[in-house]
């Protein structure tokens, strides 16, 4: 309840949120009976009137213990989907909420949490922007939302965050981290080199007088073996401070969507159109439209029809195999094997971890085909043998979405060089 100080008063705690049951209660400790005063604001703590007050946030066990509990009531709500209006904008799009997360270690070796974010991707055409967390103070929702609404794919949206924002996010932690390890590592080594010195000093000492009064000969074992023991205690500390270094991607959970349609449109007709737009089937017609495209390439190659094979299905790597004989003369049989990526003009081409390494043990053998708008009235083909090697300048390795992404200017400059 308020103060008439402005700051908040809690008589009772919950019995729920003291229960060592909890998560947070194990790793934070119990949350008080009760709070005389409670503030959120750390400029309160530096006001003489307020220097007892108790501040609350994510590291104190009640407001820890409140999160818990909360989460668990909205569990259900998980990848929920939101209507909302945005009044400047001309066409509907999507906003996607993800929690993201970086881990490292600590001197021990275990694993401690190093940030964490709640991040906003928009999504519209097919194009992807990190957008400030809180968007959605600034919207209103729709007064009408329709009762039944077909789920939302994320994926995309995931990999997006996964191979940008959350990796400028890794770096910064881990810049942080490694900045944080050199200033420890320099106050360690200047305390333990002076902490040794000292003893070597008095081992020496000691060892000194051993020659000549054999009662010192106790004493000065023993302080040979602290000298062993500080140099033991040196290593494993600097050894444990190259665990602080390290900073890696968690886990991205999706924790809802919004579908934000455009002031005074039509809601049913927005709706259709960003339904056509994520159906998984509209997807997989542009992948076939793509094969169908590349197969009727093919024949234009010369590969005959009964020669040239759909793969897509047993994930080998590419999608189309098709042959010849090159020579009739020597027997000799031309191979390809094909992966087809049927994108919107101007998009990214990727390549799963499992493609990019068949497409360097297949060298000369592997062919990329990519089809611009192949669902569109002027679809266009580009052709590239052995990508790993043509692309291997222009490739960015997203290691956390295990795939490999390529610029469309890339391909385009590749195929072109090609005569494609």
């Amino acid at each position: 309840e308020p103060r008439a100080d402005g700051l908040w008063r809690i008589e009772h705690v919950l019995a729920d949120l003291r229960s060592e049951r909890l998560r947070s209660v194990q790793r934070l400790g119990k949350p008080d009976p009760s709070y005389r005063k409670v503030t959120f604001h750390k400029h309160h703590l530096e006001q003489p009137a307020h220097v007892d007050a108790v501040l609350m946030g994510p590291g104190h066990p009640l407001y820890a213990a409140v999160d818990e509990k909360l989460n668990e009531k909205l569990a259900d709500l998980q990848g929920g989907i939101g209507f909302y209006v945005d009044p400047l904008t001309a066409e509907p799009y999507r906003l996607h909420f993800f929690e993201i997360s970086i881990r490292g270690k600590d001197s021990r070796g275990n694993d401690v949490p190093l940030h964490g974010e709640l991040v906003a991707v928009r999504e519209q055409r097919g194009q992807f922007e990190v957008v400030p967390g809180d968007i959605l103070l600034n919207l209103p929702a729709l007064a009408n939302p329709p009762a039944v609404v077909d789920p939302i794919e994320t994926q995309a949206a995931s990999d997006f965050l996964k191979s940008t924002y959350q990796l400028a996010c890794r770096a910064r932690c881990q810049e942080e981290r490694q900045r944080y390890a050199r200033i420890c590592r320099e106050y360690l080594e200047r305390s333990f080199d002076a902490r040794i010195k000292r003893a070597q000093e008095r081992a020496m000492l000691l060892a000194a007088e051993v020659t000549t009064k054999p009662e010192y000969k106790l004493p000065a074992d023993e302080a040979r073996k602290y000298v062993e023991e500080l140099q033991r205690q040196r290593e494993e500390r600097l050894s444990g401070l190259d665990r602080l270094e390290i900073a890696r991607t968690g886990p991205v959970r999706h924790v809802a969507s919004a579908i934000v349609l455009a002031a005074g449109a039509d809601t049913e007709a927005q709706l259709a159109d960003l339904a056509d737009e994520l159906d998984p089937n509209v997807r997989r017609q542009s992948e076939l439209a793509a094969e169908d495209l590349v197969v009727a390439a093919l024949k234009e190659e010369g590969f005959p029809e009964d020669r040239i094979e759909r793969v897509g299905h047993l994930k080998l790597g590419f999608d189309i195999r098709a042959h010849r004989i090159a020579d009739p003369a020597t027997g000799e049989v031309l191979v390809k094997r094909v992966e087809v990526k049927g994108r919107v003009r101007g998009q990214a081409v990727r390549l799963t971890t499992n493609e990019w390494y068949k497409a360097q043990q297949l060298a000369d053998t592997y062919w990329l085909y990519v089809v611009w708008d192949p669902l569109g009235p002027a679809p266009e083909l580009v052709r590239i043998q052995n990508p790993a090697i043509r692309l291997d300048h222009a490739k960015r390795e997203i290691v956390a979405a295990r795939f490999f992404e390529i610029p469309a200017e890339a391909v385009v400059e590749a195929g072109r060089r090609a005569g494609a």
